[in-house]
């Protein structure tokens, strides 16, 4: 298949170019040099599978880098996720490799992202979570498209802009709190919720990154993210559940209404301060309290309750 980027539009980002040749998003022209953000990046225009043609890195970390693509299949704007763990990766060329004595280690990594993407085609059509569209391998690793979402970070968001209102808070996270319920009866659990991991868009939140997510009563720990994270998450062989989620998720909202994250649970088990704004009703309050419980038998029995508990009068 042949595809074609029309001329007025981005090959940086897939926006139509402005009135004198510049995208008015990312501030580029398309004959500006087409080199990565980082040298370990596909360059600006690779195409793979003969279908998705690659614009700017738009997130990286230690396990992948996120590129905003377009889908000539579709004509449309995608996000393409790339396995390719740094602390052992390289890349001479558009092809990855990896030193023998870390060959096994890679494979464990790529098999993982591969069942982020299983994870994420078996709850697509969730209003708070982005529909992965295809996953492949190529290059020696592998790769996940998903719907692109654009917009910040809810914690970005909070940092910019300050603590949201207690009405204002509920109703961005309870879309995505019921997507969460509706995983957790799928047998998912995302075992990452924080609003590191929440993108605020034009139409409201959607959560992302399921490449922590395991099935359900998997083993727990790997996913330490300071204030989210609770107990059992600490404890070599502990069990994760629907509840490992619930009370990440409120740590998330307490993070919104405060904008502090919640002490980490270990220092929490031995001195306790978390506190609540005065300006909170009681309801808020009370359910966020039970969910950020630190024994996991204390928290609501599952996400739905947790939603009665915030929303109903």
């Amino acid at each position: 298949m042949t595809i074609e980027i029309k001329k007025d539009i981005c090959p940086f980002c897939f926006s139509p170019l402005g009135a004198k040749g510049v995208c008015p998003l990312c501030k580029k022209r398309p004959n500006a040099r087409r080199t990565p953000r980082t040298p370990k990046a596909l360059p600006v225009g690779t195409k793979l599978k003969s279908r998705y043609v690659l614009g700017d890195v738009i997130g990286e970390g230690g396990f992948g880098i996120t590129y905003i693509a377009f889908d000539g299949m579709k004509e449309e704007r995608v996000a393409v996720k790339e396995y390719f763990p740094s602390s052992i990766a390289s890349r001479p060329s558009n092809e990855v490799t990896v030193p023998p004595d870390s060959r096994a280690r890679f494979l464990t990594g790529k098999k993982r992202f591969t069942d982020e993407a299983k994870n994420m085609a078996a709850i697509k059509g969730m209003e708070g979570i982005p529909a992965a569209r295809d996953y492949f391998s190529e290059n020696g690793t592998a790769y996940i498209v998903m719907e692109y979402i654009c917009g910040d970070t809810l914690k970005s968001m909070v940092c910019g802009k300050g603590r949201l209102s207690e009405k204002d808070a509920v109703n961005l996270l309870v879309p995505v709190l019921r997507s969460l319920a509706l995983i957790h009866g799928a047998g998912i659990i995302h075992r990452d919720v924080s609003a590191d991991n929440v993108i605020v868009t034009d139409g409201g939140a959607k959560l992302i990154d399921f490449g922590a997510s395991v099935a359900s009563r998997g083993q727990s720990g790997s996913q330490l993210k300071r204030g989210y994270a609770p107990p059992e998450q600490y404890e070599k062989g502990a069990e994760a559940d629907g509840r490992t989620d619930e009370y990440a998720a409120a740590a998330t909202l307490y993070f919104c209404l405060t904008g502090n994250v919640p002490q980490e649970a270990t220092e929490r088990m031995r001195i306790d301060k978390l506190s609540f704004p005065a300006r909170l009703s009681s309801r808020v309050t009370a359910a966020l309290t039970r969910a950020l419980s630190l024994k996991k038998e204390d928290r609501y029995p599952d996400m739905p309750s947790f939603i009665r508990a915030l929303t109903e009068e």
